[in-house]
């Protein structure tokens, strides 16, 4: 494996990690109230973002591997 790979594998899981924390907490908020609720809320977009980026890098490096 490549260095990128690598990186690409702990940004997917720190990615994961956020999205999962983040949208479990704007479940549980009821309405924006606090410029905490806001940034968890930009947090999660943003993240959900390089997750779906890194999570489309890596499955086509796996479905690669399978077509050679």
């Amino acid at each position: 494996m490549y260095k990128s790979t690598f990186q690409q594998i702990i940004f997917f899981i720190l990615t994961t990690i956020i999205v999962l924390k983040t949208g479990k907490h704007m479940i549980s908020i009821a309405d924006i109230e606090t410029f905490l609720d806001f940034g968890i809320v930009m947090l999660f977009f943003i993240s959900f973002v390089f997750f779906l980026n890194y999570f489309i890098r890596l499955s086509s490096k796996v479905f690669g591997v399978f077509t050679d």
